[in-house]
């Protein structure tokens, strides 16, 4: 049996963060019941694909949640659940009647995970925003000239911290029957990412020294160096051409030295070079290039990180798919 094979999970979030975290209960087993409003989740006309692969596995049903059936459909479906997930603004449960503290007396021991900006409380809880927003009060893109093509706070302060929410919230359960209310706030999850960001280490990683930077080559491609470790910096330094550089690899000064250097070659060049020299370097490849199986490493898109306990999952469902079986 799956890890999450007879679980229940109801989903009423939107575009990335909580179908990311459903998704990831879908391919340990869950059974997954996205309702959607009855214009579906804007993501599906945004994107299509991206819904598509945010939302395998699941089924759908479409309820309009301010009509007087509707909400008495969510209500019969919520009975059966055992996780709630809901990204809307803080406060919108509530009005609706169907915040935790109004479901808990109908559905013992639900888990209710509430996945939001800047959390439940606080000056920030109404603030409207999106990841490159979260990212930018959190610290995450400081020296940043462009934002991330990863969505952080989206996939991993959002997603990913309210999936391991929901597994530690039903270990939780079965010792002591009780349910969990669980607030994520996206922002709180980034900021406890930049834990090393204002230390030592932190300087380090700014890409100032240049042992840790990225380079340009002279098509316009851009190499990546990590070589933090002695022996990778040595051997990134003798694979450029430069051993006078060795004793230099904390010296600021140095990076511009290696900058002239690296965009004297092309990327092909570089590869070349460093395919086989073990120095902590590698070419900055596009999303889509990233995704695209290559000789060395298969890549593909939307894959988790482990199969062992990960299922196959089921297309995407169409707008309501599910509704009949439901509610009929």
């Amino acid at each position: 049996m799956s890890p999450l094979g007879g679980i229940r999970v109801i989903d009423l979030s939107r575009y990335a963060p909580g179908p990311f975290c459903t998704l990831l209960c879908a391919a340990l087993g869950a059974e997954i019941v996205k309702v959607e409003p009855l214009e579906g989740d804007p993501l599906r006309q945004i994107d299509s694909e991206a819904f598509a692969r945010l939302n395998r596995g699941k089924k759908s049903v479409a309820l309009d949640l301010k009509d007087d059936v509707g909400r008495a459909r969510f209500l019969k479906l919520v009975r059966t659940a055992d996780v709630l997930v809901e990204g809307f603004r803080p406060g919108t449960m509530k009005r609706l009647g169907l915040d935790y503290s109004s479901l808990e007396r109908v559905v013992p021991g639900l888990v209710y995970i509430a996945i939001s900006g800047y959390g439940q409380s606080g000056p920030y809880r109404d603030r409207a925003g999106h990841d490159i927003n979260y990212m930018a009060a959190a610290g995450a893109l400081h020296g940043a000239g462009s934002p991330l093509p990863m969505q952080v706070a989206d996939f991993a302060a959002g997603g990913l911290f309210a999936a391991l929410g929901v597994l530690s919230s039903l270990m939780e359960r079965k010792r002591t029957g009780a349910g969990r209310y669980l607030d994520v706030s996206m922002y709180h999850g980034l900021r406890s990412f930049m834990m090393l960001a204002e230390g030592n280490i932190g300087e380090k990683l700014s890409g100032r020294n240049p042992n840790y930077a990225l380079y340009s080559t002279r098509d316009g491609e851009t190499l990546s160096v990590g070589a933090l470790e002695p022996k990778f910096w040595e051997r990134f330094c003798r694979g450029i051409g430069r051993g006078d550089l060795v004793d230099r690899k904390d010296d600021e000064t140095a990076r511009d030295e290696v900058a002239r250097v690296v965009r004297t070659r092309d990327a092909p060049t570089w590869r070349d070079i460093f395919n086989d020299l073990d120095a902590c370097v590698e070419m900055v490849r596009s999303p889509k290039d990233a995704s695209a199986p290559t000789s060395s490493q298969p890549g593909e898109s939307g894959s988790f990180p482990t199969r062992a306990d990960f299922i196959a999952l089921a297309p995407a469902p169409e707008l309501g798919q599910h509704s009949r079986e439901f509610f009929e």
